[in-house]
This record gives C-alpha cells, sequence and structure tokens, in this order.
C-alpha cells in the first residue's frame, strides 16, 4: 500500500477535507468530508487504477481491459491514456450517460453489454481474450485495493487526530476493503463503517456466510449497484467490519444528497450520499467525530431528485 502510495502520488490530487457548519448542526456532532468527487475523474477509482495500469505496463502489457459503469472506466482510461497503454471498456447499457461521454473523452474503445454482472464479466473476459489486454477487475483486485489505500494515508496526515470514523460507501469492495485493512492496522481506534443500500444485506454475508440472492440491486446509487463483495475484500471485511454495516433506505440517500448538494455546493453522485445517510441517520451513538467520503461526483447534468 505505501508502494502504490508512492508509485501514484505525483499524478493525483491530495482531494481536501471539507465541513459543514449547517451539517454539523443537523447532524449534533461536527462531520468531516474527504472530497473525493474533486479527485481526477471525478471518483476515488483513478487512485486503483493508475496503479494497476502502472505495473500492467511494468509486465509490458499490450493493453489494460475493464468492465464498468462510468467511474472504473474513466479512471482506468484515463490512467491508460496517461501512461501510453490501449484501453478498452466493458459498458453496461443503463450506465448514466454523463459517464459514458466521461469515458468517451479519454480516446478509449467501448464495447456495450446488457446491464447484469454476469453479462459484463462475460464480454469482458471475451474481450480480454481477444485483445490480449490485461484485466483490471474493478474491486476484486490486488493493485486496486492497494492503490485506493493512498486516501486512508492522506487521511491520517490531514486529520487523523480528529476523527474517530469513517463511513464510506460499498459496493463490490475494493475502496472498503482497502479502508478496513489500513485503518484496522495503522489506527485500530478509528471504526470504519460501510454504508450499503439496504437491499445488499451484508451483514448476513460477514456475520452468517449467506450471500445476497441477487447480482445486481435496484438503487439510485448506481455505482454500488454490484450486490456481491468481491473474493479478495470479503474476508477482509469479515475480519475488520462485521457489526460495522449500515444499511440506508432509498430515501435517505436522495435526502443526503439534496443536504450536500444545497448546503456544501457539491455536486457528488448518490453513491457518494450514500455514505454520508448513514451518518445522517444512522450513526452509531458512541461515534461522535465521523469522516464521511464522498467517493464520487459523476453525476447527469440533466438529474433531478
Amino acid at each position: 500500500m505505501r508502494a502504490a502510495h508512492q508509485r501514484t502520488s505525483s499524478y493525483l490530487h491530495k482531494t481536501p477535507i471539507m465541513s459543514s457548519e449547517k451539517i454539523d448542526r443537523i447532524v449534533g456532532v461536527p462531520v468531516l468530508f474527504k472530497a473525493e468527487h474533486l479527485q481526477k475523474t471525478g471518483s476515488f477509482k483513478v487512485r486503483g487504477a493508475l496503479n494497476s495500469a502502472i505495473l500492467a505496463k511494468e509486465e509490458n502489457a499490450k493493453g489494460v481491459i475493464a468492465h464498468s459503469s462510468g467511474n472504473h472506466g474513466q479512471a482506468l482510461a484515463w490512467a491508460a491514456q496517461k501512461i501510453g497503454l490501449s484501453c478498452q471498456i466493458v459498458v453496461p447499457k443503463n450506465a448514466p450517460i454523463s459517464k459514458i461521454d466521461g469515458m468517451k473523452e479519454y480516446k478509449t474503445d467501448l464495447v456495450f453489454c446488457e446491464s447484469t454482472v454476469i453479462d459484463r464479466e462475460r464480454v469482458c473476459a471475451e474481450q480480454s481474450k481477444k485483445l490480449g489486454y490485461h484485466f483490471v477487475n474493478p474491486y476484486d483486485c490486488e493493485s486496486m485495493i492497494n492503490g485506493h489505500a493512498s486516501i486512508g494515508f492522506e487521511i491520517l496526515d490531514q486529520v487523523g487526530d480528529q476523527i474517530d470514523s469513517i463511513f464510506v460507501s460499498i459496493g463490490g469492495g475494493g475502496l472498503a476493503s482497502s479502508f478496513a485493512f489500513l485503518i484496522g492496522n495503522l489506527r485500530p481506534d478509528i471504526s470504519v463503517i460501510l454504508v450499503e443500500p439496504e437491499s445488499k444485506k451484508l451483514s448476513n454475508l460477514l456475520e452468517n456466510r449467506i450471500p445476497c440472492p441477487v447480482d445486481t440491486l435496484e438503487t439510485i446509487a448506481d455505482g454500488v449497484r454490484v450486490a456481491h463483495v468481491g473474493t479478495l475484500c470479503e474476508p477482509i471485511l469479515r475480519d475488520y467490519c462485521s457489526g460495522n454495516v449500515v444499511s440506508v433506505k432509498e430515501e435517505e440517500i436522495k435526502e443526503a444528497m439534496k443536504l450536500i448538494w444545497t448546503r456544501m455546493k457539491q455536486r457528488v453522485e448518490p453513491s457518494a450520499a450514500l455514505a454520508f445517510a448513514g451518518v445522517l441517520y444512522h450513526k452509531p451513538a458512541h461515534l461522535t467525530r465521523p469522516l464521511v467520503i464522498l467517493c464520487g461526483g459523476n453525476v447527469d447534468l440533466d438529474y433531478v431528485i
């Protein structure tokens, strides 16, 4: 994780920490926000994607390929363009237009597929074999998990003495497992709280080993629609975050997003508002100094709640 941070830091922003007095009054405690929506390509994903692309180039890969609804695709496309690698992204047909346009800006090759996880993985595997490109999994990937850890290093440097918890949205689990492992080892006094759409039922997996019965979630938070966490992520999350899962309703995500847009004037996407909804509606009483990861800001311009 330290090596990945050193490998990528010169290319990336050290994103700021934000706060809002109005939100502090509403929540009842000081709330800090890590503004990853202001990172290159508009999300945290670029941290792991850049680390993965650099390592792939060092191994003489012909190119890189991934499946993505947008943020991972934009991140990998940017990273590949930055270091001179070819790139192809397999995109579900229901991906937001803003994210599709973002991928196109980085001159990557797009291949569209049906919206299920199974179709995304199948088409991506076929294209990877055909092109001979290195596959970069959006979340179940060591180089992605290690790359994302740079956010944790930055947070500890910026406000490590001011927080007792980190609230992070969870989809496939790459970012969440990165935080869980890094913070769990360096600062076990800081709780890592996983915030999920209520249909994900992650606690049932971590505590009872019963997986979610569907592959794709129906949620406004398009960046976390994948129902299952990665096989690399699952044991990390079980070891460090069992009992630290918060489930939120769709209306709570929308209200959290409205508050960030109107009070902080930050145009975050629903997947980022998800983490704040965990603080706004379900924060455990013993946690009084939370930090929220605003994981992305790639939202359609015509988006209306």
